[in-house]
């Protein structure tokens, strides 16, 4: 298939993920119609409870067939991936809503750009096939990538993808290209909907939960205190089950979130029991919750 056009390129580089889903130079880049379709899989089951709250405020996602063709040393490969996650909204439900419309979308797009940007080297490298990993020209991709990613290179941890470019294709690299590529998801997710929030004085939040399987393999990623848990699956009894937790809540009692929450210009104090972000968030990391930011 042809690249991304120059154009979307900019567009991309300047904005992420919203920018390209709301210009008119990026018109392959349509949001799916979600309220159409059903957002969760016939193997995936959930449930989720009320509780005091007035309304359902949590969301869940679940789209366990994605296919995404990946370089290996062996060649192009087609790696299956499924995502699976978890919105735990407080004070209304928009936070959690447009988290669990948006982060499939944005996790696809940003797992092209990524792999635009290395097959656009490629292309230029070579005959038009897949170099072997001696082949690579280190410098050449990384270039390219600090030029295609533009502002988010610099703003989303950069040297995450120094370890992209160790992998150099092998059998590793797609691991690498979908870690980042959800870490850019979820950044988008909370840009998109803070703007919205701020415009339209939404106070909601969410937390998420998101696990990717490929190739028999976990990549777990949290932002508050909604638990991810591996269980073992064949036991005679409760007490043979196995089960490790695969998360760390992100909670105002940890020294190092208190330390970053007071670094910004919050406190940390005791509300009804529990330590709480300016005396009222129980989390320190979250979509939305635009009042704490």
């Amino acid at each position: 298939a042809d690249g991304e056009s120059s154009t979307c390129l900019t567009v991309y580089k300047n904005g992420g993920a919203p920018a390209v889903f709301q210009s008119p130079k990026c018109p392959r880049w349509r949001l799916f119609d979600y309220d159409s379709s059903p957002r969760t899989a016939t193997r995936c089951q959930s449930s989720m409870l009320q509780g005091r709250r007035k309304s359902q405020e949590d969301r869940t996602l679940c789209v366990l067939d994605v296919r995404i063709p990946f370089p290996g040393t062996m060649g192009i490969r087609e790696v299956v991936v499924g995502i699976v996650a978890v919105f735990d909204g407080h004070n209304g439900a928009e936070a959690s809503e447009m988290a669990s419309k948006l982060l499939m979308e944005y996790f696809v797009l940003h797992t092209y750009f990524l792999l635009d940007a290395m097959y656009s080297v490629v292309s230029k490298t070579s005959t038009g096939k897949l170099l072997h990993r001696r082949d690579h020209d280190h410098g050449n991709l990384l270039h390219r990538w600090k030029e295609i990613l533009g502002w988010q290179w610099h703003e989303l941890h950069s040297e995450r993808l120094q370890n992209v470019f160790s992998a150099n294709f092998d059998d590793s690299f797609h691991l690498e290209i979908l870690k980042e590529a959800l870490l850019r998801a979820i950044h988008d997710i909370d840009v998109r909907f803070s703007e919205e929030a701020s415009r339209n004085n939404i106070h909601s939040g969410s937390t998420a939960t998101v696990v990717l399987v490929a190739d028999d393999k976990f990549l777990v990623a949290n932002i508050g205190d909604s638990k991810a848990f591996l269980c073992s699956e064949n036991f005679q009894s409760p007490k043979e089950a196995k089960v490790k937790e695969l998360t760390r809540d992100h909670h105002p009692d940890r020294e190092d979130e208190r330390t970053r929450v007071e670094a910004a210009g919050g406190q940390v104090l005791n509300w009804g029991g529990l330590p709480r972000v300016n005396g009222q968030l129980a989390i320190t990391r979250a979509i939305g919750d635009v009042l704490f930011k």
